[in-house]
């Protein structure tokens, strides 16, 4: 917002010293100083009205508009009176064109209402615009995240299912760890948790998974590199966890492998899901929805700054994940810069 309070200013003092029809060289060397006085008009405008935002923050937008406009005027006044006194002071009013001391508030109140009219409006409309795609953004998490609850839902009933009537108490303990994971998930309306809550997750989804498939998934962790307090969309991992069982376990009788690594470098996290090959040419296909999904749900989170890579290699399947390293303070200070 200062930037962009900075920019308008200059641009104004450019006007203004392109606005006579006769480009005297003197006229550009005044141009410094009309940017000084503009800048100051600006810059303390500014700072009154942050000083100002929680009092303002209690009331409709239209009052809180006609305040703003008001106190921008008062500022604009009291710039133009410490102004013209100083250059009073020095006997220096010929720089001013030997305006009269009305003339030149007048004339200054004149051109900064106007711009201050024209700044707060397009800053109220890049607020709204701002709300509008967090809005936006937030719901199309939602609908992204609501694709993955069910099918992660219904693939662990499947799992009790087929233990009911074969092994009913490893099925019942395996309900009480699904009520439990669920429990965690769904107990805050964050669509970010600790990286520590998304591994026990996929932790604890891995351990229902193995009572179904017994010794045929072995699975190594070398995670103890990532920070645990580094912040992750909820479910990052655990559909990547879920496709790699699909594809590359399950069809085969022997079952298979998952290394799951992680490392931190350079306020990066770099998550890497590998699994050993399946034979069957369908498994191996898929249909890419869990990556699509993920791709997805990076992009809207980090906005372009994480990635998502998958080839494969020496009869493995690798997936890595490239995410920028977020704390929770991190969120906290971003929230706090709203205009």
């Amino acid at each position: 917002m200062v930037f962009s309070v900075v920019v308008i200013s200059e641009l104004l003092a450019f006007i203004l010293t392109l606005a006579p029809m006769r480009l005297e060289y003197q006229r550009w060397n005044d141009l410094a100083l009309i940017s000084l006085f503009i800048q100051w008009n600006g810059l303390v405008g500014s700072v009154t009205l942050c000083a100002l935002r929680p009092f303002l923050t209690r009331y409709s937008n239209q009052f809180a508009a006609i305040v703003s406009f008001l106190v921008l005027l008062l500022s604009i006044t009291f710039i133009s009176e410490l102004t013209f006194s100083v250059l009073h002071y020095y006997l220096l009013t010929d720089m001013i064109s030997a305006v009269t001391h009305w003339e030149f508030l007048l004339h200054n109140l004149l051109i900064g209402g106007i711009i201050g009219a024209l700044a707060l409006r397009y800053f109220y409309i890049q607020h709204q615009w701002r709300v509008k795609m967090e809005s936006e953004t937030c719901t199309k998490l939602q609908l992204l995240q609501a694709r993955i609850r069910p099918h992660f839902l219904f693939n662990s009933m499947n799992t009790i299912a087929s233990l009911t009537r074969t092994q009913p108490e490893v099925a019942e303990r395996i309900t009480e760890d699904l009520a439990e994971l669920f429990r965690m998930l769904f107990k805050s309306d964050h669509e970010m948790i600790p990286w520590s809550s998304e591994l026990h997750l996929c932790q604890r989804y891995i351990e229902i998974e193995k009572q179904r498939l017994g010794d045929r998934l072995q699975i190594s962790w070398q995670v103890k590199s990532v920070p645990a307090d580094a912040l992750v969309p909820a479910l990052l991992l655990q559909p990547l966890l879920e496709n790699a069982i699909f594809h590359g376990i399950e069809p085969e009788i022997n079952g298979g492998e998952i290394k799951v690594t992680g490392q931190f470098r350079n306020k990066q996290l770099i998550l890497t899901v590998q699994n050993s090959h399946s034979q069957n040419i369908v498994h191996r296909q898929g249909n890419k929805m869990a990556l699509e999904n993920i791709r997805e749900r990076l992009k809207t989170h980090y906005d372009g700054l994480a990635r998502l890579a998958c080839h494969e290699e020496n009869d493995w399947y690798n997936v890595k994940l490239t995410i920028p390293y977020i704390k929770k303070e991190s969120i906290k200070k971003d929230s706090s810069k709203t205009v």
